[in-house]
């Protein structure tokens, strides 16, 4: 019996092996297909129609014109193309990135910079529908930023580039 079990055992094996090979699936080549997971997830950035950001000094306003760029609500004129890609920069990333945590104590609102916040978005699409998007401060590590929806209890940690586009936009004007 000894004589006859090593070949039976490669011949079982080479046909396990072959089996996998012909019949045997991978998963989708790359990485997992992408899912928008930010704050704007629900909402294509196309169909935002206005967006207001406030800062501790100061309050901007934007709408979108028929055209599809960004005019200040307070200027007859368009927006610069350099401020407008920032905006869709800003819409997108809420769009596309999600919170790192979502499970800190609401409590706490002045131990995270949210009491009150140093930066606020508000994103509006037809329908008046909006999102208020409340910005603190950064975490130890500074890689990212507390935040809140506004009317939410729940503090969110986002990353800081999500912030920082929004930092860029009001730093334009």
């Amino acid at each position: 019996m000894r004589g006859w079990g090593w070949p039976v055992a490669a011949a079982l094996s080479a046909g396990f092996i072959g089996l996998l090979a012909f019949e045997g699936e991978r998963p989708e080549p790359g990485l997992a297909r992408f899912r928008p997971a930010g704050l704007l997830a629900d909402w294509p950035v196309e169909q935002v129609t206005s967006v207001e950001v406030n800062t501790d000094a100061n309050r901007w306003s934007f709408r979108r014109d028929p055209a599809g760029g960004w005019r200040a609500d307070a200027a007859t004129t368009a927006t610069t193309a350099e401020l407008g890609e920032r905006i869709e920069k800003g819409l997108t990333l809420l769009h596309n990135s999600g919170p790192q945590r979502t499970d800190l104590a609401g409590e706490q609102l002045a131990e995270f910079g949210l009491a009150p916040p140093r930066l606020t978005v508000t994103a509006r699409i037809a329908g008046d529908a909006c999102v208020t998007i409340e910005f603190g401060g950064t975490n130890p590590l500074g890689l990212e930023r507390y935040a809140r929806i506004a009317g939410r209890s729940e503090i969110l940690l986002m990353p800081a580039f999500v912030a920082d586009a929004w930092q860029m936009v009001a730093e334009a004007r």
